[in-house]
């Protein structure tokens, strides 16, 4: 068989280089570039002389570890045995993914019926696998893999950063509490204009067997307005919950000024990852009649002073 030193060291410098720049994308890292064609270099160079040089020791499991570690300081430095060794760990673990990703397509294109035809054991104990692949597919293969990691990755740091955010949620109301997670929306700066009162938004799914019938669905296109116009002049018209319900107007996307139907509920309990949950007064729970997370992780969004405040003590005011 030929080997072409030159082409094993411009694939291994640019998987390397494509390796170390995903890395710095998980660790969430801008190394200059100049560094990351250093450091795959000193990977490509390392990778071709397995060809050209027969030393036994240079190719062991501690001459690779060493390798290794080089390549990863020269891309992004020391700053600390703690910053070095998660960096250290993101490289294997992007390694193990992308090169994972490639054998597994491999595997999947092969035409033998024979899933053990292509392995062969050395003498000396070693494993050979028989696969061929042709360069362009190895290339897209690889870029498959490092886009599918790279997704994940994203995904599992949005997640978690969206995880930071979410709060459990209990509203008591004529001494029923219906409980929820919430979303802490630190754009929501939503209050009653005549109390300050802030406005926390709940599905009105939540609550479709306590409002009047159809309310619940209603809301998704018909005004606030209408609905209360609905309940007859004094407002309650025998509905429990009638001396409750407030009209907050509130501006749209489109700029327009809309009303928001809201419910004064007796108070609203927030806690954060089993921690204790802390109590509000001033508070109004606006009703919206869609769904306000496409997963269902949440039912609520929570406005920044209660699912951020670090007292629970009530400001005095006019009543909600």
């Amino acid at each position: 068989m030929t080997v072409y030193v030159d082409l094993v060291f411009l694939t291994n410098l640019a998987v390397d280089g494509t390796v170390l720049l995903t890395t710095a994308k998980a660790r969430r890292l801008r190394p200059r570039r100049r560094r990351i064609a250093l450091s795959a270099g000193l990977g490509a160079v390392y990778a071709a002389a397995m060809f050209m040089a027969s030393v036994p020791y240079l190719y062991s499991f501690g001459a690779k570890v060493l390798v290794s570690a080089a390549m990863v300081l020269c891309a992004f430095g020391y700053g600390g045995p703690v910053r070095f060794l998660r960096l250290f760990a993101t490289f294997y673990l992007v390694n193990f993914a992308t090169l994972g990703g490639v054998l597994g397509i491999a595997f999947l294109l092969r035409q033998s019926g024979d899933p053990w035809g292509g392995m062969t054991f050395t003498p000396d104990g070693g494993l050979l696998l028989d696969w061929r692949l042709q360069l362009g597919l190895f290339a897209a293969s690889f870029a498959l893999s490092v886009w599918l990691f790279r997704g994940a990755s994203s995904s599992a740091e949005r997640t978690s950063r969206l995880d930071a955010l979410v709060v459990d949620v209990t509203v008591t109301v004529q001494g029923e509490s219906w409980s929820c997670r919430g979303l802490v929306d630190t754009g929501n700066r939503l209050y009653d204009p005549l109390t300050r009162v802030p406005v926390l938004i709940l599905e009105a799914s939540v609550w479709k067997d306590r409002l009047p019938a159809g309310w619940a669905d209603r809301l998704r296109g018909e005004p606030a307005d209408k609905l209360i116009a609905e309940l007859g002049g004094n407002g309650d018209d025998g509905y429990a919950w009638g001396d409750r319900l407030r009209l907050v107007p509130y501006r749209g996307v489109n700029g327009n000024t809309k009303l928001l139907l809201a419910v004064k509920p007796d108070s609203v309990h927030i806690g954060r990852g089993g921690s204790e949950a802390r109590a509000y007064n001033r508070v109004l729970i606006g009703l919206d009649g869609g769904s306000l997370s496409p997963d269902g992780s949440y039912r609520a969004i929570v406005h920044p002073d209660l699912g951020m405040s670090d007292s629970a003590d009530a400001i005095p005011s006019q009543p909600a």
